[in-house]
């Protein structure tokens, strides 16, 4: 990855209904724009994100979505929507002063970069999706219920399902979770606990290799790990919809003015190939790139490596 950065602009913008949300800008100030959405729902972007763009070519362009890291009010279901997300990022762009910009977005904002580029084709120049998830139930539940990958990683699913007692699973996992996470307070410790117990099932399985800095500091500093758990959950029972994956999949075989590169772990464990697979025997003007050596995130070496392979190789 490129060198740690600093950004040379930062802000926040209300977007309305409450919300303001951090932005930044870094590299290039006459460079090629691009716009980097994080995954989650709700995780906020990750410093490291700066790392995956030339920064004497791009201008890069980052913002926490609502309710998540910066942006605030902290941890806030209210007006927190797909198309409420779809429509900041039309005002982030117009905030910056782009006409057309490269979209890049992994795990939940790849699905967010495809539903964006649906919507607001004129202004999309290009697409990179990696992790792909098409924010639909059968995706999500793979991942958060037991039969899944819970069969492939049994010993870290083990504290995430034991937190929930017997006589509240049989309603299923996410729905439980929902509960404690979305109805509680969120300052409640008991509801800490569960976004705590959530971050470290979803951060065991999301690179090729355990980050264990990472579920050490989760597990130093939970509460920062409410907004994930949150967001995340109120999205999967509200927001995620078969709906969402047929209206990406149909409109792909329209968007082929845009060429989009689809980035797949072999080792992605949470969400399956097969939505990778889908999207590319969609999208007409659409390159897979499967990591041999690759997980979930955006951030693991063989998928990040990828990442700057292809956009050192784009010439506008």
């Amino acid at each position: 990855m490129y060198p740690e950065q600093e950004p040379y602009f930062k802000d926040y913008l209300d977007v309305g209904d409450g919300h303001t949300l951090y932005y930044e800008q870094c590299g290039n100030p006459d460079g090629l724009p691009v716009v980097f959405l994080h995954g989650g729902p709700g995780g906020g972007f990750h410093v490291d994100s700066r790392r995956l763009f030339d920064p004497n070519k791009y201008r890069i362009i980052l913002f926490d979505q609502r309710g998540a890291g910066r942006s605030r009010p902290y941890a806030s279901l209210s007006d927190n929507t797909i198309s409420h997300l779809i429509s900041d990022i039309e005002k982030i762009r117009q905030a910056v002063d782009v006409d057309k910009w490269m979209v890049c977005g992994g795990s939940w904002g790849s699905a967010l970069s495809l539903l964006y580029a649906i919507a607001h084709k004129e202004h999309v120049k290009r697409l990179i999706v990696t992790g792909i998830s098409l924010a639909d139930p059968y995706g999500v539940n793979w991942f958060v219920e037991e039969g899944g990958v819970s069969r492939m990683m049994p010993d870290w699913f083990e504290a995430y399902k034991q937190f929930i007692p017997p006589e509240k699973r049989e309603q299923g996992l996410g729905r439980a979770y929902y509960d404690i996470l979305v109805n509680g307070d969120p300052e409640d410790p008991h509801v800490i606990e569960a976004a705590k117990n959530f971050d470290l099932w979803d951060t065991s399985i999301l690179r090729h290799n355990i980050p264990k800095d990472i579920l050490s500091e989760i597990k130093q500093n939970p509460e920062e790990s409410v907004a994930l758990g949150r967001i995340f959950f109120y999205f999967i029972t509200h927001e995620y919809k078969d709906g969402n994956k047929w209206h990406i999949l149909d409109n792909a075989k329209k968007m082929g003015d845009i060429p989009c590169d689809i980035i797949h772990g072999r080792y992605d464990m949470i969400c399956p190939a097969e939505n990778a697979w889908a999207l590319h025997s969609a999208y007409t003007n659409s390159n897979i790139h499967v990591v041999e050596d690759g997980g979930h995130s955006i951030l693991d070496e063989g998928m990040a490596r990828k990442v700057i392979e292809l956009t050192d190789s784009f010439d506008e």
